[in-house]
């Protein structure tokens, strides 16, 4: 299946998953594509609902059993857990 997330600078990336994918396997290719190894639980993916809604994608469950729709399913990635800049260990994650 093919998702599509958005970044916060609207730059799309497409990340191809398996049909049967948790959403922390998108999270993690995401991270992967920006360079975010360590750092990847400061973020999560958010969709919108039949009636409009953000909802954050539960990692843990099938992506098919949480999002609505036809494929590509769409994404937004966002700063789920905000953290100082100087604790931060990766560059990119800044």
């Amino acid at each position: 299946m093919w998702c599509l997330v958005s970044q916060p600078n609207a730059v799309v990336i497409e990340v191809r998953l398996d049909h049967k994918a948790k959403g922390l396997e998108c999270l993690e290719k995401v991270c992967e594509c920006l360079g975010i190894n360590k750092e990847c639980d400061y973020f999560g993916l958010q969709y919108k609902t039949v009636k409009g809604q953000d909802v954050w994608l539960n990692l843990r469950n099938l992506i098919e059993h949480q999002v609505a729709g036809v494929h590509p399913y769409r994404f937004a990635l966002r700063v789920k857990f905000w953290v100082p800049p100087h604790l931060l260990l990766q560059e990119s994650t800044r």
